[in-house]
């Protein structure tokens, strides 16, 4: 990168830290003067060790990982220095790792691999992208030693126009399927390259622009979901293209034309949804709210230029909100607070109190050693039956009752099944259950399934048309859909007049194609079109159940659908920012409870931990093939929860086991008494239950 909301809130870029107080300054004792003794001592705590006079300066490219480890390739030093936590980074401390020293020979940019782990670097000057990974093969902690080279893309030393050449490569990016993205500098394209990565590999597809004109200077890469932006440092703009990018040998189009900089060098996106591009020519970073899906039109917010350099390069952000900028004639990075909310989308008095508190509780839980994970069971409430009946909607609570178990901290339900209008009753005990509970001091949590607005079949997705007016109270489909929110806001408004909190998951898996809310396939300007609607159909569903029927008690879920399953869109695809949602989730149901069924799921859970919301499994359970159901169906161990928890998911703050049902013939076992182990899981000191011990944090 070395230079030769529709109807929401528009967010603002506070590019600065508290009032009063300094940024963090990483790599440079002070914040002016860029001799070498003005700089940090110590040769792992300063970028560019020693002054080559060959104009190579300090850091270019930044990475961080879902743990928060920092990453910044170190130019002039030849190197990527990594730091394990950068809460605690202090200025002038120590890297605890360094990569790729004497196999670099100018590197740019950096990117973190969530799929395997890995580190991948530009090498700009040397005309290669080189991968790195730890050395001792973990993925999780805060300290993996060396690093270790295993992978070159591109001919060493040498630039070239093949498909398996560079030619200056700079910005990286990583899309949900773990495939890389390199923007080729000079030869005015971004390659695409699918794992397994192999030395030498051919590219499996290439983006030129052509569309749009054409690339000039392609340099900073973001990939947010499947929404690629790419800075056009010569063109003056940043390019948006709405994937999936289906390859090989498509021409893509841009979805969004961003302008009104000067050179701009590298992108990030904001865990709110906003786009961050480093205006290189101005010397300041701008932003553009809901970027991902909404117009690339309007006036962006500018941030104050007057302690930027005049050429600063590459920009990332952390999942706490937090912007790190390259300040490569600085020698330093530079770190601003741009922080995420962390209060709920619910204001006002009383009741918000109790949910303010709670979301707060779930943001503390990965900091916690033990009761760190609220355990929950869904009940079965469309069976409409006594709460002492064996086959009820009670049953698996009572079977963990019966048998001595703690009792989950978490109880579900189905809002469908709580509401009243003409023609269908709620389920009452199901109802008054719930909410004893909650007052008990525990957590309740609802999902909804609500009917087609359109009369059409329920698995079916409908159209983009009818998404929109969904909100138009002009339609019939519009008016339809408000009596079912005026419906659901009176079965929630129980809880409320409880002083009850509700973790509220509407219209959950919208990623997959089996609801009529979901997913319908598409791609490019038309997937971005209805990305767009989606957002302005919750925005609206948040603001009628929360503003103007004012259930200030409900904490919004966005929940996401596991991703191996054919169809099924990135976890972000449709993420309405961070101003409409209080918590993230996704539903797992594998016998490992990877996510994903292969390496792929850290990818997903990585996405869903960089928006900054507390994150859970909102559904888990075995998978729905042979080994979840029939004869050997409980055979299935349930302590495999923990297991994943405590090596690849650390930030699980809540998770929900799904109920046990006979359908249409087939068992389906799923709820804590029915697979093995389930009591087990219970008591592990992870788990946070109903009963207090004296070595557990509650």
């Amino acid at each position: 990168m070395f230079s030769t909301r529709l109807v929401l809130p528009v967010s603002i870029l506070v590019f600065a830290g508290a009032a009063g107080s300094q940024p963090l300054v990483i790599g440079q004792m002070y914040p002016t003067g860029t001799a070498l003794s003005s700089r940090c001592p110590g040769k792992d705590t300063r970028f560019s060790y020693s002054n080559t006079g060959d104009e190579m300066h300090g850091p270019t490219g930044i990475a961080i990982d879902p743990h928060g480890r920092l990453f910044v390739a170190d130019y002039a030093g030849r190197r990527v220095l990594t730091w394990s936590n950068v809460d605690r980074l202090q200025a002038c401390q120590t890297a605890d790792a360094v990569i790729g020293e004497g196999r670099l020979a100018g590197p740019e940019a950096v990117a973190y691999d969530a799929r395997t782990g890995a580190v991948f670097v530009a090498d700009t000057l040397d005309h290669t992208v080189k991968g790195y990974r730890p050395s001792n093969g973990q993925r999780v902690g805060p300290n993996f030693g060396s690093w270790t080279h295993f992978v070159t893309l591109g001919t060493p030393g040498v630039f070239g126009r093949g498909s398996n050449q560079f030619y200056f490569p700079r910005g990286l990016a990583f899309d949900s399927a773990g495939r890389l993205f390199v923007a080729d500098d000079f030869n005015k394209r971004i390659m695409i390259f699918s794992p397994p990565f192999a030395n030498g590999q051919e590219a499996s597809d290439s983006i030129g622009g052509y569309a749009d004109g054409g690339f000039n200077g392609p340099k900073g890469l973001a990939m947010w979901g499947d929404t690629l932006f790419v800075a056009d440092y010569y063109n003056n703009r940043v390019l948006r293209f709405t994937g999936p990018f289906i390859t090989p040998d498509q021409v893509y189009a841009s979805t969004g034309v961003f302008t009104g900089m000067n050179h701009p060098i590298d992108v990030a996106v904001h865990p709110d949804g906003s786009l961050l591009v480093t205006d290189q020519g101005n010397r300041r970073i701008v932003s553009f709210w809901g970027a991902v899906y909404g117009p690339s039109t309007g006036t962006p917010t500018v941030s104050d230029p007057s302690d930027i350099n005049p050429e600063p390069l590459g920009i990332a952000v952390d999942r706490k909100g937090r912007t790190f900028l390259a300040d490569y004639r600085a020698y330093r990075v530079v770190v601003r607070d741009t922080p995420v909310a962390t209060f709920p989308i619910s204001t006002g008095m009383g009741i918000t109190t109790a949910a303010s508190k709670l979301l707060q509780d779930l943001h503390s839980r990965p900091d916690k050693t033990s009761g760190r994970v609220a355990i929950g069971q869904q009940l079965i409430t469309w069976q409409y039956t006594d709460r002492n009946d064996p086959n009820g909607w009670y049953n698996a609570w009572r079977k963990l009752e019966l048998n001595g178990s703690p009792l989950p901290k978490i109880m579900g339900g189905e809002l469908s099944d709580l509401m009243s209008y003409p023609g269908f009753s709620a389920n009452e005990g199901a109802a008054n259950e719930l909410v004893r509970h909650g007052l008990a001091g525990h957590i309740v949590t609802l999902v909804w399934h609500p009917a087609n607005p359109t009369n059409g079949y329920y698995s079916d997705p409908i159209s983009t048309a009818d998404l929109r007016n969904m909100v138009n109270p002009q339609t019939e489909i519009g008016r339809r859909w408000q009596t079912q929110l005026d419906r659901a806001g009176a079965a929630l408004r129980r809880f409320y007049n409880a002083g009850v909190p509700v973790l509220f998951r509407p219209l959950h898996e919208q990623n997959g194609t089996f609801f009529w809310w979901g997913h319908n396939g598409s791609s490019g300007k038309a997937l971005q079109e209805r990305q767009a609607a989606w957002i302005a159909m919750w925005t609206h569903m948040v603001r009628e159940l929360n503003t103007r029927q004012g259930l200030t008690n409900l904490l919004f879920v966005f929940g996401t659908n596991q991703v191996n399953y054919e169809g099924v869109a990135a976890p972000l695809t449709y993420y309405p920012g961070g101003a409409y949602a209080d918590l993230v989730s996704i539903d797992a149901y594998e016998n490992e409870l990877n996510l994903a069924g292969n390496d792929r799921g850290y990818q997903h859970y990585s996405s869903l931990v960089g928006t900054g919301k507390p994150f859970g499994l909102s559904e888990f359970g075995q998978a729905f093939d042979e080994s979840g159901t029939g004869p050997n169906a409980a055979a299935w161990d349930a302590r495999v929860l923990v297991t994943r928890v405590t090596d690849s998911y650390p930030r699980t703050a809540f998770a929900v086991a799904w109920y046990s049902s006979l359908e249409n013939g087939t068992r389906f076992l799923f709820a804590l008494p029915d697979v093995s182990f389930g009591r087990d899981l219970l008591r592990n000191d992870l788990i946070q239950t109903q009963q207090v011990r004296s070595n557990k944090a509650e």
